[in-house]
């Protein structure tokens, strides 16, 4: 009888977990947030202020924003900056000796429409060693998520990348079962888009007052 209870609790909070998300794993800000913002470029890195091109690999991000229930946050303010196919950041603490792309401003800020989603063009970022002696970083795009309730800095990584395996970061998100949660979905490219081009989406989970309240009182019925 009680191992059929027992069953029976763990059934119903299986029930009650699979109505909510797992929320984004959080990350540092890091060294290379932007000191001085560029300016703001939109959703569209792939030209300089001047009109001239970047270098590197077009890429095409999507995402959306949700609460706990999958439900869309409107309004959220997403900065997305990263390093330029070279690996280098248009950051004056950079130490990495790659040549750097003059043209690239590396940082955009975005906010996400009723439907919570966003969308940004911009480079695939290069690896670049870190200060740690044989510790590259692998290709990876930096976050901030501003709602009224919440932020949230992250990472997002390219699935498939051979330096994704030694990454420190990252494989402290495998060892806790999360690294699904920070790793991108490649996408077949759209009508319009560079033939060459790689599409990916990420899409960010948050919490809300509402939602942790209603995961609070499904959790209490377990």
């Amino acid at each position: 009888m009680s191992d059929n209870v027992d069953a029976g609790r763990q059934q119903v909070k299986l029930e009650q977990e699979a109505k909510f998300l797992a929320r984004t794993p959080s990350e540092e800000i890091g060294p290379m947030y932007p000191v001085a913002k560029p300016e703001d470029r939109g959703d569209d890195l792939v030209r300089s202020a001047g009109g001239d091109a970047v270098d590197g690999q077009i890429l095409y991000i999507r995402g959306r924003v949700t609460d706990l229930t999958g439900a869309p946050i409107a309004g959220a303010e997403v900065e997305v900056w990263h390093a330029d196919p070279q690996g280098r950041y248009p950051h004056p603490c950079d130490m990495n000796p790659a040549v750097i792309d003059a043209n690239f401003t590396g940082w955009a800020k975005i906010v996400t429409g009723p439907d919570g989603r966003f969308h940004l063009r911009s480079t695939k970022p290069g690896p670049y060693p870190t200060s740690t002696p044989g510790w590259w970083r692998p290709p990876h795009i930096h976050f901030q998520v501003t709602t009224a309730h919440d932020r949230l800095v992250t990472q997002m990584y390219f699935p498939g990348e051979e330096l994704n395996e030694k990454d420190e970061l990252l494989t402290r998100h495998v060892r806790l079962h999360q690294d699904d949660r920070v790793m991108a979905r490649t996408c077949e490219l759209e009508e319009g888009m560079e033939a060459d081009a790689i599409s990916i989406e990420f899409n960010i989970v948050l919490p809300t007052p509402h939602t942790i309240a209603a995961q609070r009182q499904a959790r209490a019925k377990e």
